[in-house]
């Protein structure tokens, strides 16, 4: 393998680079690029795993069928744009407040930039600007009723089905039925998995209210909070750490949505209110959710949540809604404005209890009865000039612990833009819904972190970021019950060649430990084992013609664990070669990747697109080659049809997977059809 990857250096990099450089004058002087695909894409391409592109489709579709209206947003709904920094956002405000309406978007070229514009302009519009047509500014007062339906199918039958330890069939299928109307809109979600019996497994309804007088925001049945920096509660977090060097700091969620997606964990199911008494906001919320959770059958415990939502064994269907969680609190915002000081400040108590009880409420006793307890935070946020400060300190009454998190946001210069942020989140704090930024997990619990990152426009052309992480477990693991430190490097550079080439060029050094049995199962020896991990990632995209569009990823990656027996280095290495042709009315994309790695620590990700609604994070692990084809139409207005075909040929496995998911091929595959309708 390392003979394999040497060659891979020599040879297969520079042929790849020889043919970027050959094909780049190829393109056409009169392309230009979808700029709306383009930057979601893009923002897609971020993300570090499947929860981060279930939120961020979630936002996108949420804000393309809501746009945000400019002459009358506050700083929370501007921040849901991933796209603005705070200062960005206090711009816009502060802009607002001196010519009272803006009036068109290119407007906002010279307050955030034409690039920034160009991203945020299919998520806002001009409500109340008399010089906007009225087709423009009235998006968000038109009635929409809108059905989604998917049909997944693999190729081959896993062995749960073939020998019946699944109760269902081989397809998924997931409906989507949204209406929506000015104050009001309507979602309810149905889903059922492969090998599950039920065809309505999952069902989910939330209504939502929204800006009627002091009513600001209400939603009766599932719905999702966000307060502070998600470390008492953050369930909408759509940027883990790398994902952005700046972005992925803070939480910009909203304070409280609806749940509009098939995920079948991460929500509350009851009613909360947000209402807006200048200068005050209160949120209150009550929740009831049934939810599946691993119980230990001798001691009574609840070990673990079972977050999968599969309900296909007899086992797993006796886990399902299994533990009743009830919750209630409240929330308290406090906005200011005093000359060029603006911000807000605020706190949350919160309350839950579980029908059985907790083990992570008790951890050091062998059993118990805890099923209870009372979490508080305060949170403050306040912007002066071009800086802004951030953060939240959070406290859980049982286990008796604090965690909490702080930052600086700074616009250096025109175009340079610097986060800074410290954690230190308490060994034995327990949320079970914080959702907070960290390198392990995102329960803001038993990690210490310092953290810098960076981002700076050079020119129109070339864009940098960078982030250094230093971070300190103070607890490894269970067996290896004493500090371990780590940090994290990365780059990203961003060189738009022409205006229908770019390059991305991304580069990581993370260097951590891990707990690691390096002796045997009679006899353990439970030790840290340091690994080093080094990637280099580069993309070119080519838009060769308005409609068609060419990108290529070269992705290397190599860990070094350094055993007690002496160091073993693993290597990894991708390259994908992508096609996508769009009328408008029909599209096709494809994508062909060849892979090469030799252990799960090794593995390289990859976002490959799906149907509308849903995505995936390709994981590449093992030898072999693998090819995806989507193809969309519009036949008319009010309707989309897609398909996706997948295929994988591996040639280090005869059979793929394990357990009851296990395929007797070497080359699984699967169908995806999916319907949109809109009236």
């Amino acid at each position: 393998m390392r003979q394999l990857y040497i060659s891979l250096k020599r040879h297969a990099i520079p042929a790849v680079m020889a043919f970027f450089i050959t094909l780049s004058p190829l393109s056409p002087l009169d392309a230009q690029k979808n700029d709306q695909n383009s930057n979601l894409q893009q923002l897609l391409e971020t993300a570090e795993s499947e929860n981060n592109l279930d939120q961020l489709l979630e936002l996108a579709d949420h804000l393309k069928s809501r746009n945000i209206s400019l002459n009358e947003a506050d700083s929370e709904e501007l921040r849901q744009l991933p796209w603005l920094t705070s200062y960005d956002v206090q711009a816009i405000l502060t802009s607002r407040s001196i010519k009272s309406t803006f009036n068109s978007i290119k407007e906002l070229e010279p307050i955030i930039g034409l690039d920034k514009t160009a991203s945020i302009a299919p998520y806002v519009q001009f409500k109340n600007s008399p010089d906007v047509p009225k087709k423009t500014s009235s998006s968000r007062d038109q009635s929409k009723l809108t059905l989604y339906s998917r049909l997944f199918w693999e190729t081959t039958d896993r062995k749960g089905i073939i020998n019946g330890a699944y109760s269902g069939k081989n397809y998924k299928l997931s409906h989507r039925l949204q209406y929506s109307a000015p104050h009001i809109e309507v979602t309810m979600v149905q889903k059922k998995d492969i090998g599950e019996p039920d065809i309505a497994d999952f069902t989910s309804l939330s209504i939502h209210l929204y800006d009627l007088g002091a009513v600001k925001n209400t939603v009766i049945g599932n719905y999702r909070l966000n307060f502070g920096e998600g470390l008492l509660i953050g369930q909408n977090r759509y940027f883990s750490k790398g994902a952005d060097p700046t972005a992925s700091v803070r939480l910009s969620s909203k304070q409280l949505s609806s749940s509009s997606s098939s995920s079948e964990s991460g929500f509350l199911q009851g009613a909360a209110t947000t209402l807006k008494l200048d200068p005050f906001e209160v949120t209150s919320f009550y929740s009831q959710n049934h939810i599946d959770a691993i119980i230990n059958t001798s001691t009574g415990l609840i070990t673990s949540f079972d977050e999968s939502g599969y309900h296909r064994t007899e086992l797993e269907q006796s886990r399902k809604d299994n533990v009743t969680e009830t919750l209630t609190g409240a929330h308290l915002l406090y906005h200011y404005q005093t000359g060029q000081v603006s911000g807000r400040a605020g706190g949350t108590v919160l309350f839950y209890k579980y029908s059985e009880p907790l083990n992570k409420l008790a951890p050091y006793a062998a059993s118990g009865n805890q099923s209870s307890s009372k979490l508080y935070s305060i949170e403050t946020d306040g912007s002066f000039g071009k800086a802004t400060l951030f953060a939240e300190a959070a406290f859980s009454e049982t286990p008796n612990a604090t965690s909490w998190f702080s930052g600086a946001e700074y616009e250096i210069a025109q175009n340079i833009t610097a986060v800074a942020a410290l954690r230190r989140y308490g060994i034995q704090y327990y949320s079970p819904f914080a959702g907070a930024f960290a390198e392990r997990g995102s329960g803001a619990s038993n990690e210490n972190g310092d953290y810098i990152g960076i981002k700076v426009k050079a020119s129109d052309q070339l864009s940098i970021g960078a982030y250094y992480d230093i971070f300190t477990f103070p607890i490894l693991d269970d067996h290896c019950q004493y500090p371990s430190q780590g940090n994290d490097f990365r780059i990203i550079t961003i060189w738009k060649q022409s205006p229908d080439v770019a390059w991305n060029l991304q580069l990581q050094l993370k260097s951590k430990e891990e707990q690691s049995n390096q002796g045997t199962a009679s006899k353990p020896l439970w030790t840290a084992l340091p690994q080093t991990s080094r990637r280099v990632r580069l993309d070119c995209d080519v838009d060769l013609s308005r409609q068609l569009h060419f990108r290529t990823r070269g992705e290397i990656k190599e860990a070094v664990k350094q055993y007690l027996s002496g160091d073993r280095s693993l290597y990894g290495w991708l390259l994908y070669q992508q096609a996508a042709y769009n009328t408008g009315e029909f599209g096709l994309k494809g994508r062909i990747t060849h892979f090469n790695t030799e252990d799960y620590d090794v593995a390289l990700y990859a976002f490959e697109d799906d149907l509308p609604l849903t995505s995936s994070l390709g994981l590449y692990n093992g030898r072999g080659s693998s090819l995806f084809l989507l193809a969309s139409w519009q036949p008319m207005q009010q309707m989309k049809l897609a398909a996706r075909y997948e295929i994988a040929w591996y040639s280090d496995r005869e059979v793929y997977s394990s357990g009851n998911d296990e395929q007797a091929t070497s080359t699984p595959g699967s169908f995806h059809l999916g319907c949109t309708l809109s009236f």
